[in-house]
């Protein structure tokens, strides 16, 4: 026992003393060596046996530490001490899930007109370049801080989300899936707080668009169904197999944005918005199972990550259950079990079939 508490705090002491390094880097050569530390750290700790809850929230306030530095080294080259700005990390940063395969996305909210937003996008340019020669992905559907169109002031951003949840097109509900689970992460905290308190009192009334929500997430395939059997798909000649963050793990992120947006609920990490959600002492049952499951699913999809850059390949997120052992698969359709359990419960919820 006690040689476990000496391992732990090793593996706490490594996190913080990178933590640490990161907030005083100064130069991109040297930012960009850091963010390689970063992840040779992440694969270290998932080789030791780090858990997929504590694995996820170290690499996520590591993640955080450096995206920061790149923003204040960016923020050096340009002129923004009299614009009230902040950065917003969307998606599994938004949500501090992030894993050690990710892309960008990103976005800001800032107080001013088109002077500002012009300047503002320079900075956004050269921070989202150096990200990515981080090893943050360029994102492939450019949701970018340098996209004029994800760059928006406090107003724009209201209007684009009300326009979103009042429309309920499928490009908006998308959209939703990304950007609900914005988070503020550098410049002023306060406007990403206004948004969100602002997005809370908005959506939570309007509960057309949770269903349609509900029902684009009903419309994907999980990963097992409800006899326990794997739904597997070949992909470009592979054996079949699934993608457990589309199929799994990223359908408990969906169920929980829908149920924390339906109370108003302003967390964003998925494990703690389902822990948040219960209204009730039965809900309290279900919603422990669920984030179990949740991470569960993460930490499969971790160990695979760990297995392909251990031989070298190119990381993602699929899986063959033929290569589990019996008990790894028990395991899965256990985890799949409480995830049908969350979908019925949303189908139920919004009158949807199931």
């Amino acid at each position: 026992m006690l040689g476990l508490g000496i391992q732990l705090a090793s593996r706490d002491a490594r996190v913080a003393q990178l933590h640490r390094q990161l907030q005083s880097i100064d130069g991109e050569a040297a930012i960009v060596a850091a963010a390689g530390d970063v992840r040779r750290l992440a694969f270290e700790l998932l080789e030791d046996g780090e858990s997929a809850a504590r694995l996820t929230r170290a690499i996520a306030d590591l993640n955080d530490a450096l995206t920061a530095r790149v923003l204040a080294l960016a923020a050096q080259h340009h002129r923004l001490d009299d614009i009230r700005m902040c950065w917003l990390a969307l998606g599994s940063e938004g949500r501090q899930e992030q894993t050690v395969h990710t892309d960008q996305d990103n976005a800001i909210v800032f107080v001013g007109g088109e002077a500002e937003r012009a300047r503002l996008l320079v900075f956004a340019d050269s921070a989202n370049r150096l990200l990515d020669r981080c090893g943050y992905r360029w994102c492939p559907g450019d949701i970018m801080a340098r996209n004029p169109q994800w760059c928006l002031s406090l107003e724009e951003w209201q209007a684009c989300f009300s326009d979103w949840i009042d429309s309920g097109k499928p490009q908006a509900l998308l959209h939703g899936a990304i950007f609900f689970d914005f988070r503020g992460l550098w410049g002023d905290l306060g406007l990403a707080r206004a948004l969100r308190e602002w997005l809370s009192a908005y959506i939570a009334p309007r509960p057309l668009f949770l269903r349609q929500m509900s029902q684009n997430l009903l419309q994907a395939r999980p990963g097992a169904n409800g006899w326990g059997r794997f739904q597997l798909q070949a992909v470009d000649g592979q054996p079949p197999d699934f993608d457990i963050k589309t199929a799994g793990a990223g359908q408990f992120s969906d169920v929980a944005r829908i149920l924390a947006l339906s109370r108003g609920i302003p967390i964003t990490a998925t494990a703690a918005r389902l822990s948040a959600w219960p209204a009730q002492a039965h809900e309290g049952d279900l919603a422990e199972s669920w984030v179990e499951a949740f991470h569960m699913l993460q930490w499969f999809r971790l160990r695979r990550q760990l297995e392909r850059h251990a031989a070298g390949r190119p990381l993602d997120n699929r899986i063959d259950p033929s290569r589990l052992s019996r008990f790894e698969r028990r395991l899965l359709r256990a985890a799949f079990a409480e995830l049908r359990g969350a979908r019925h419960k949303l189908a139920v919820d919004y009158g949807l079939a199931f």
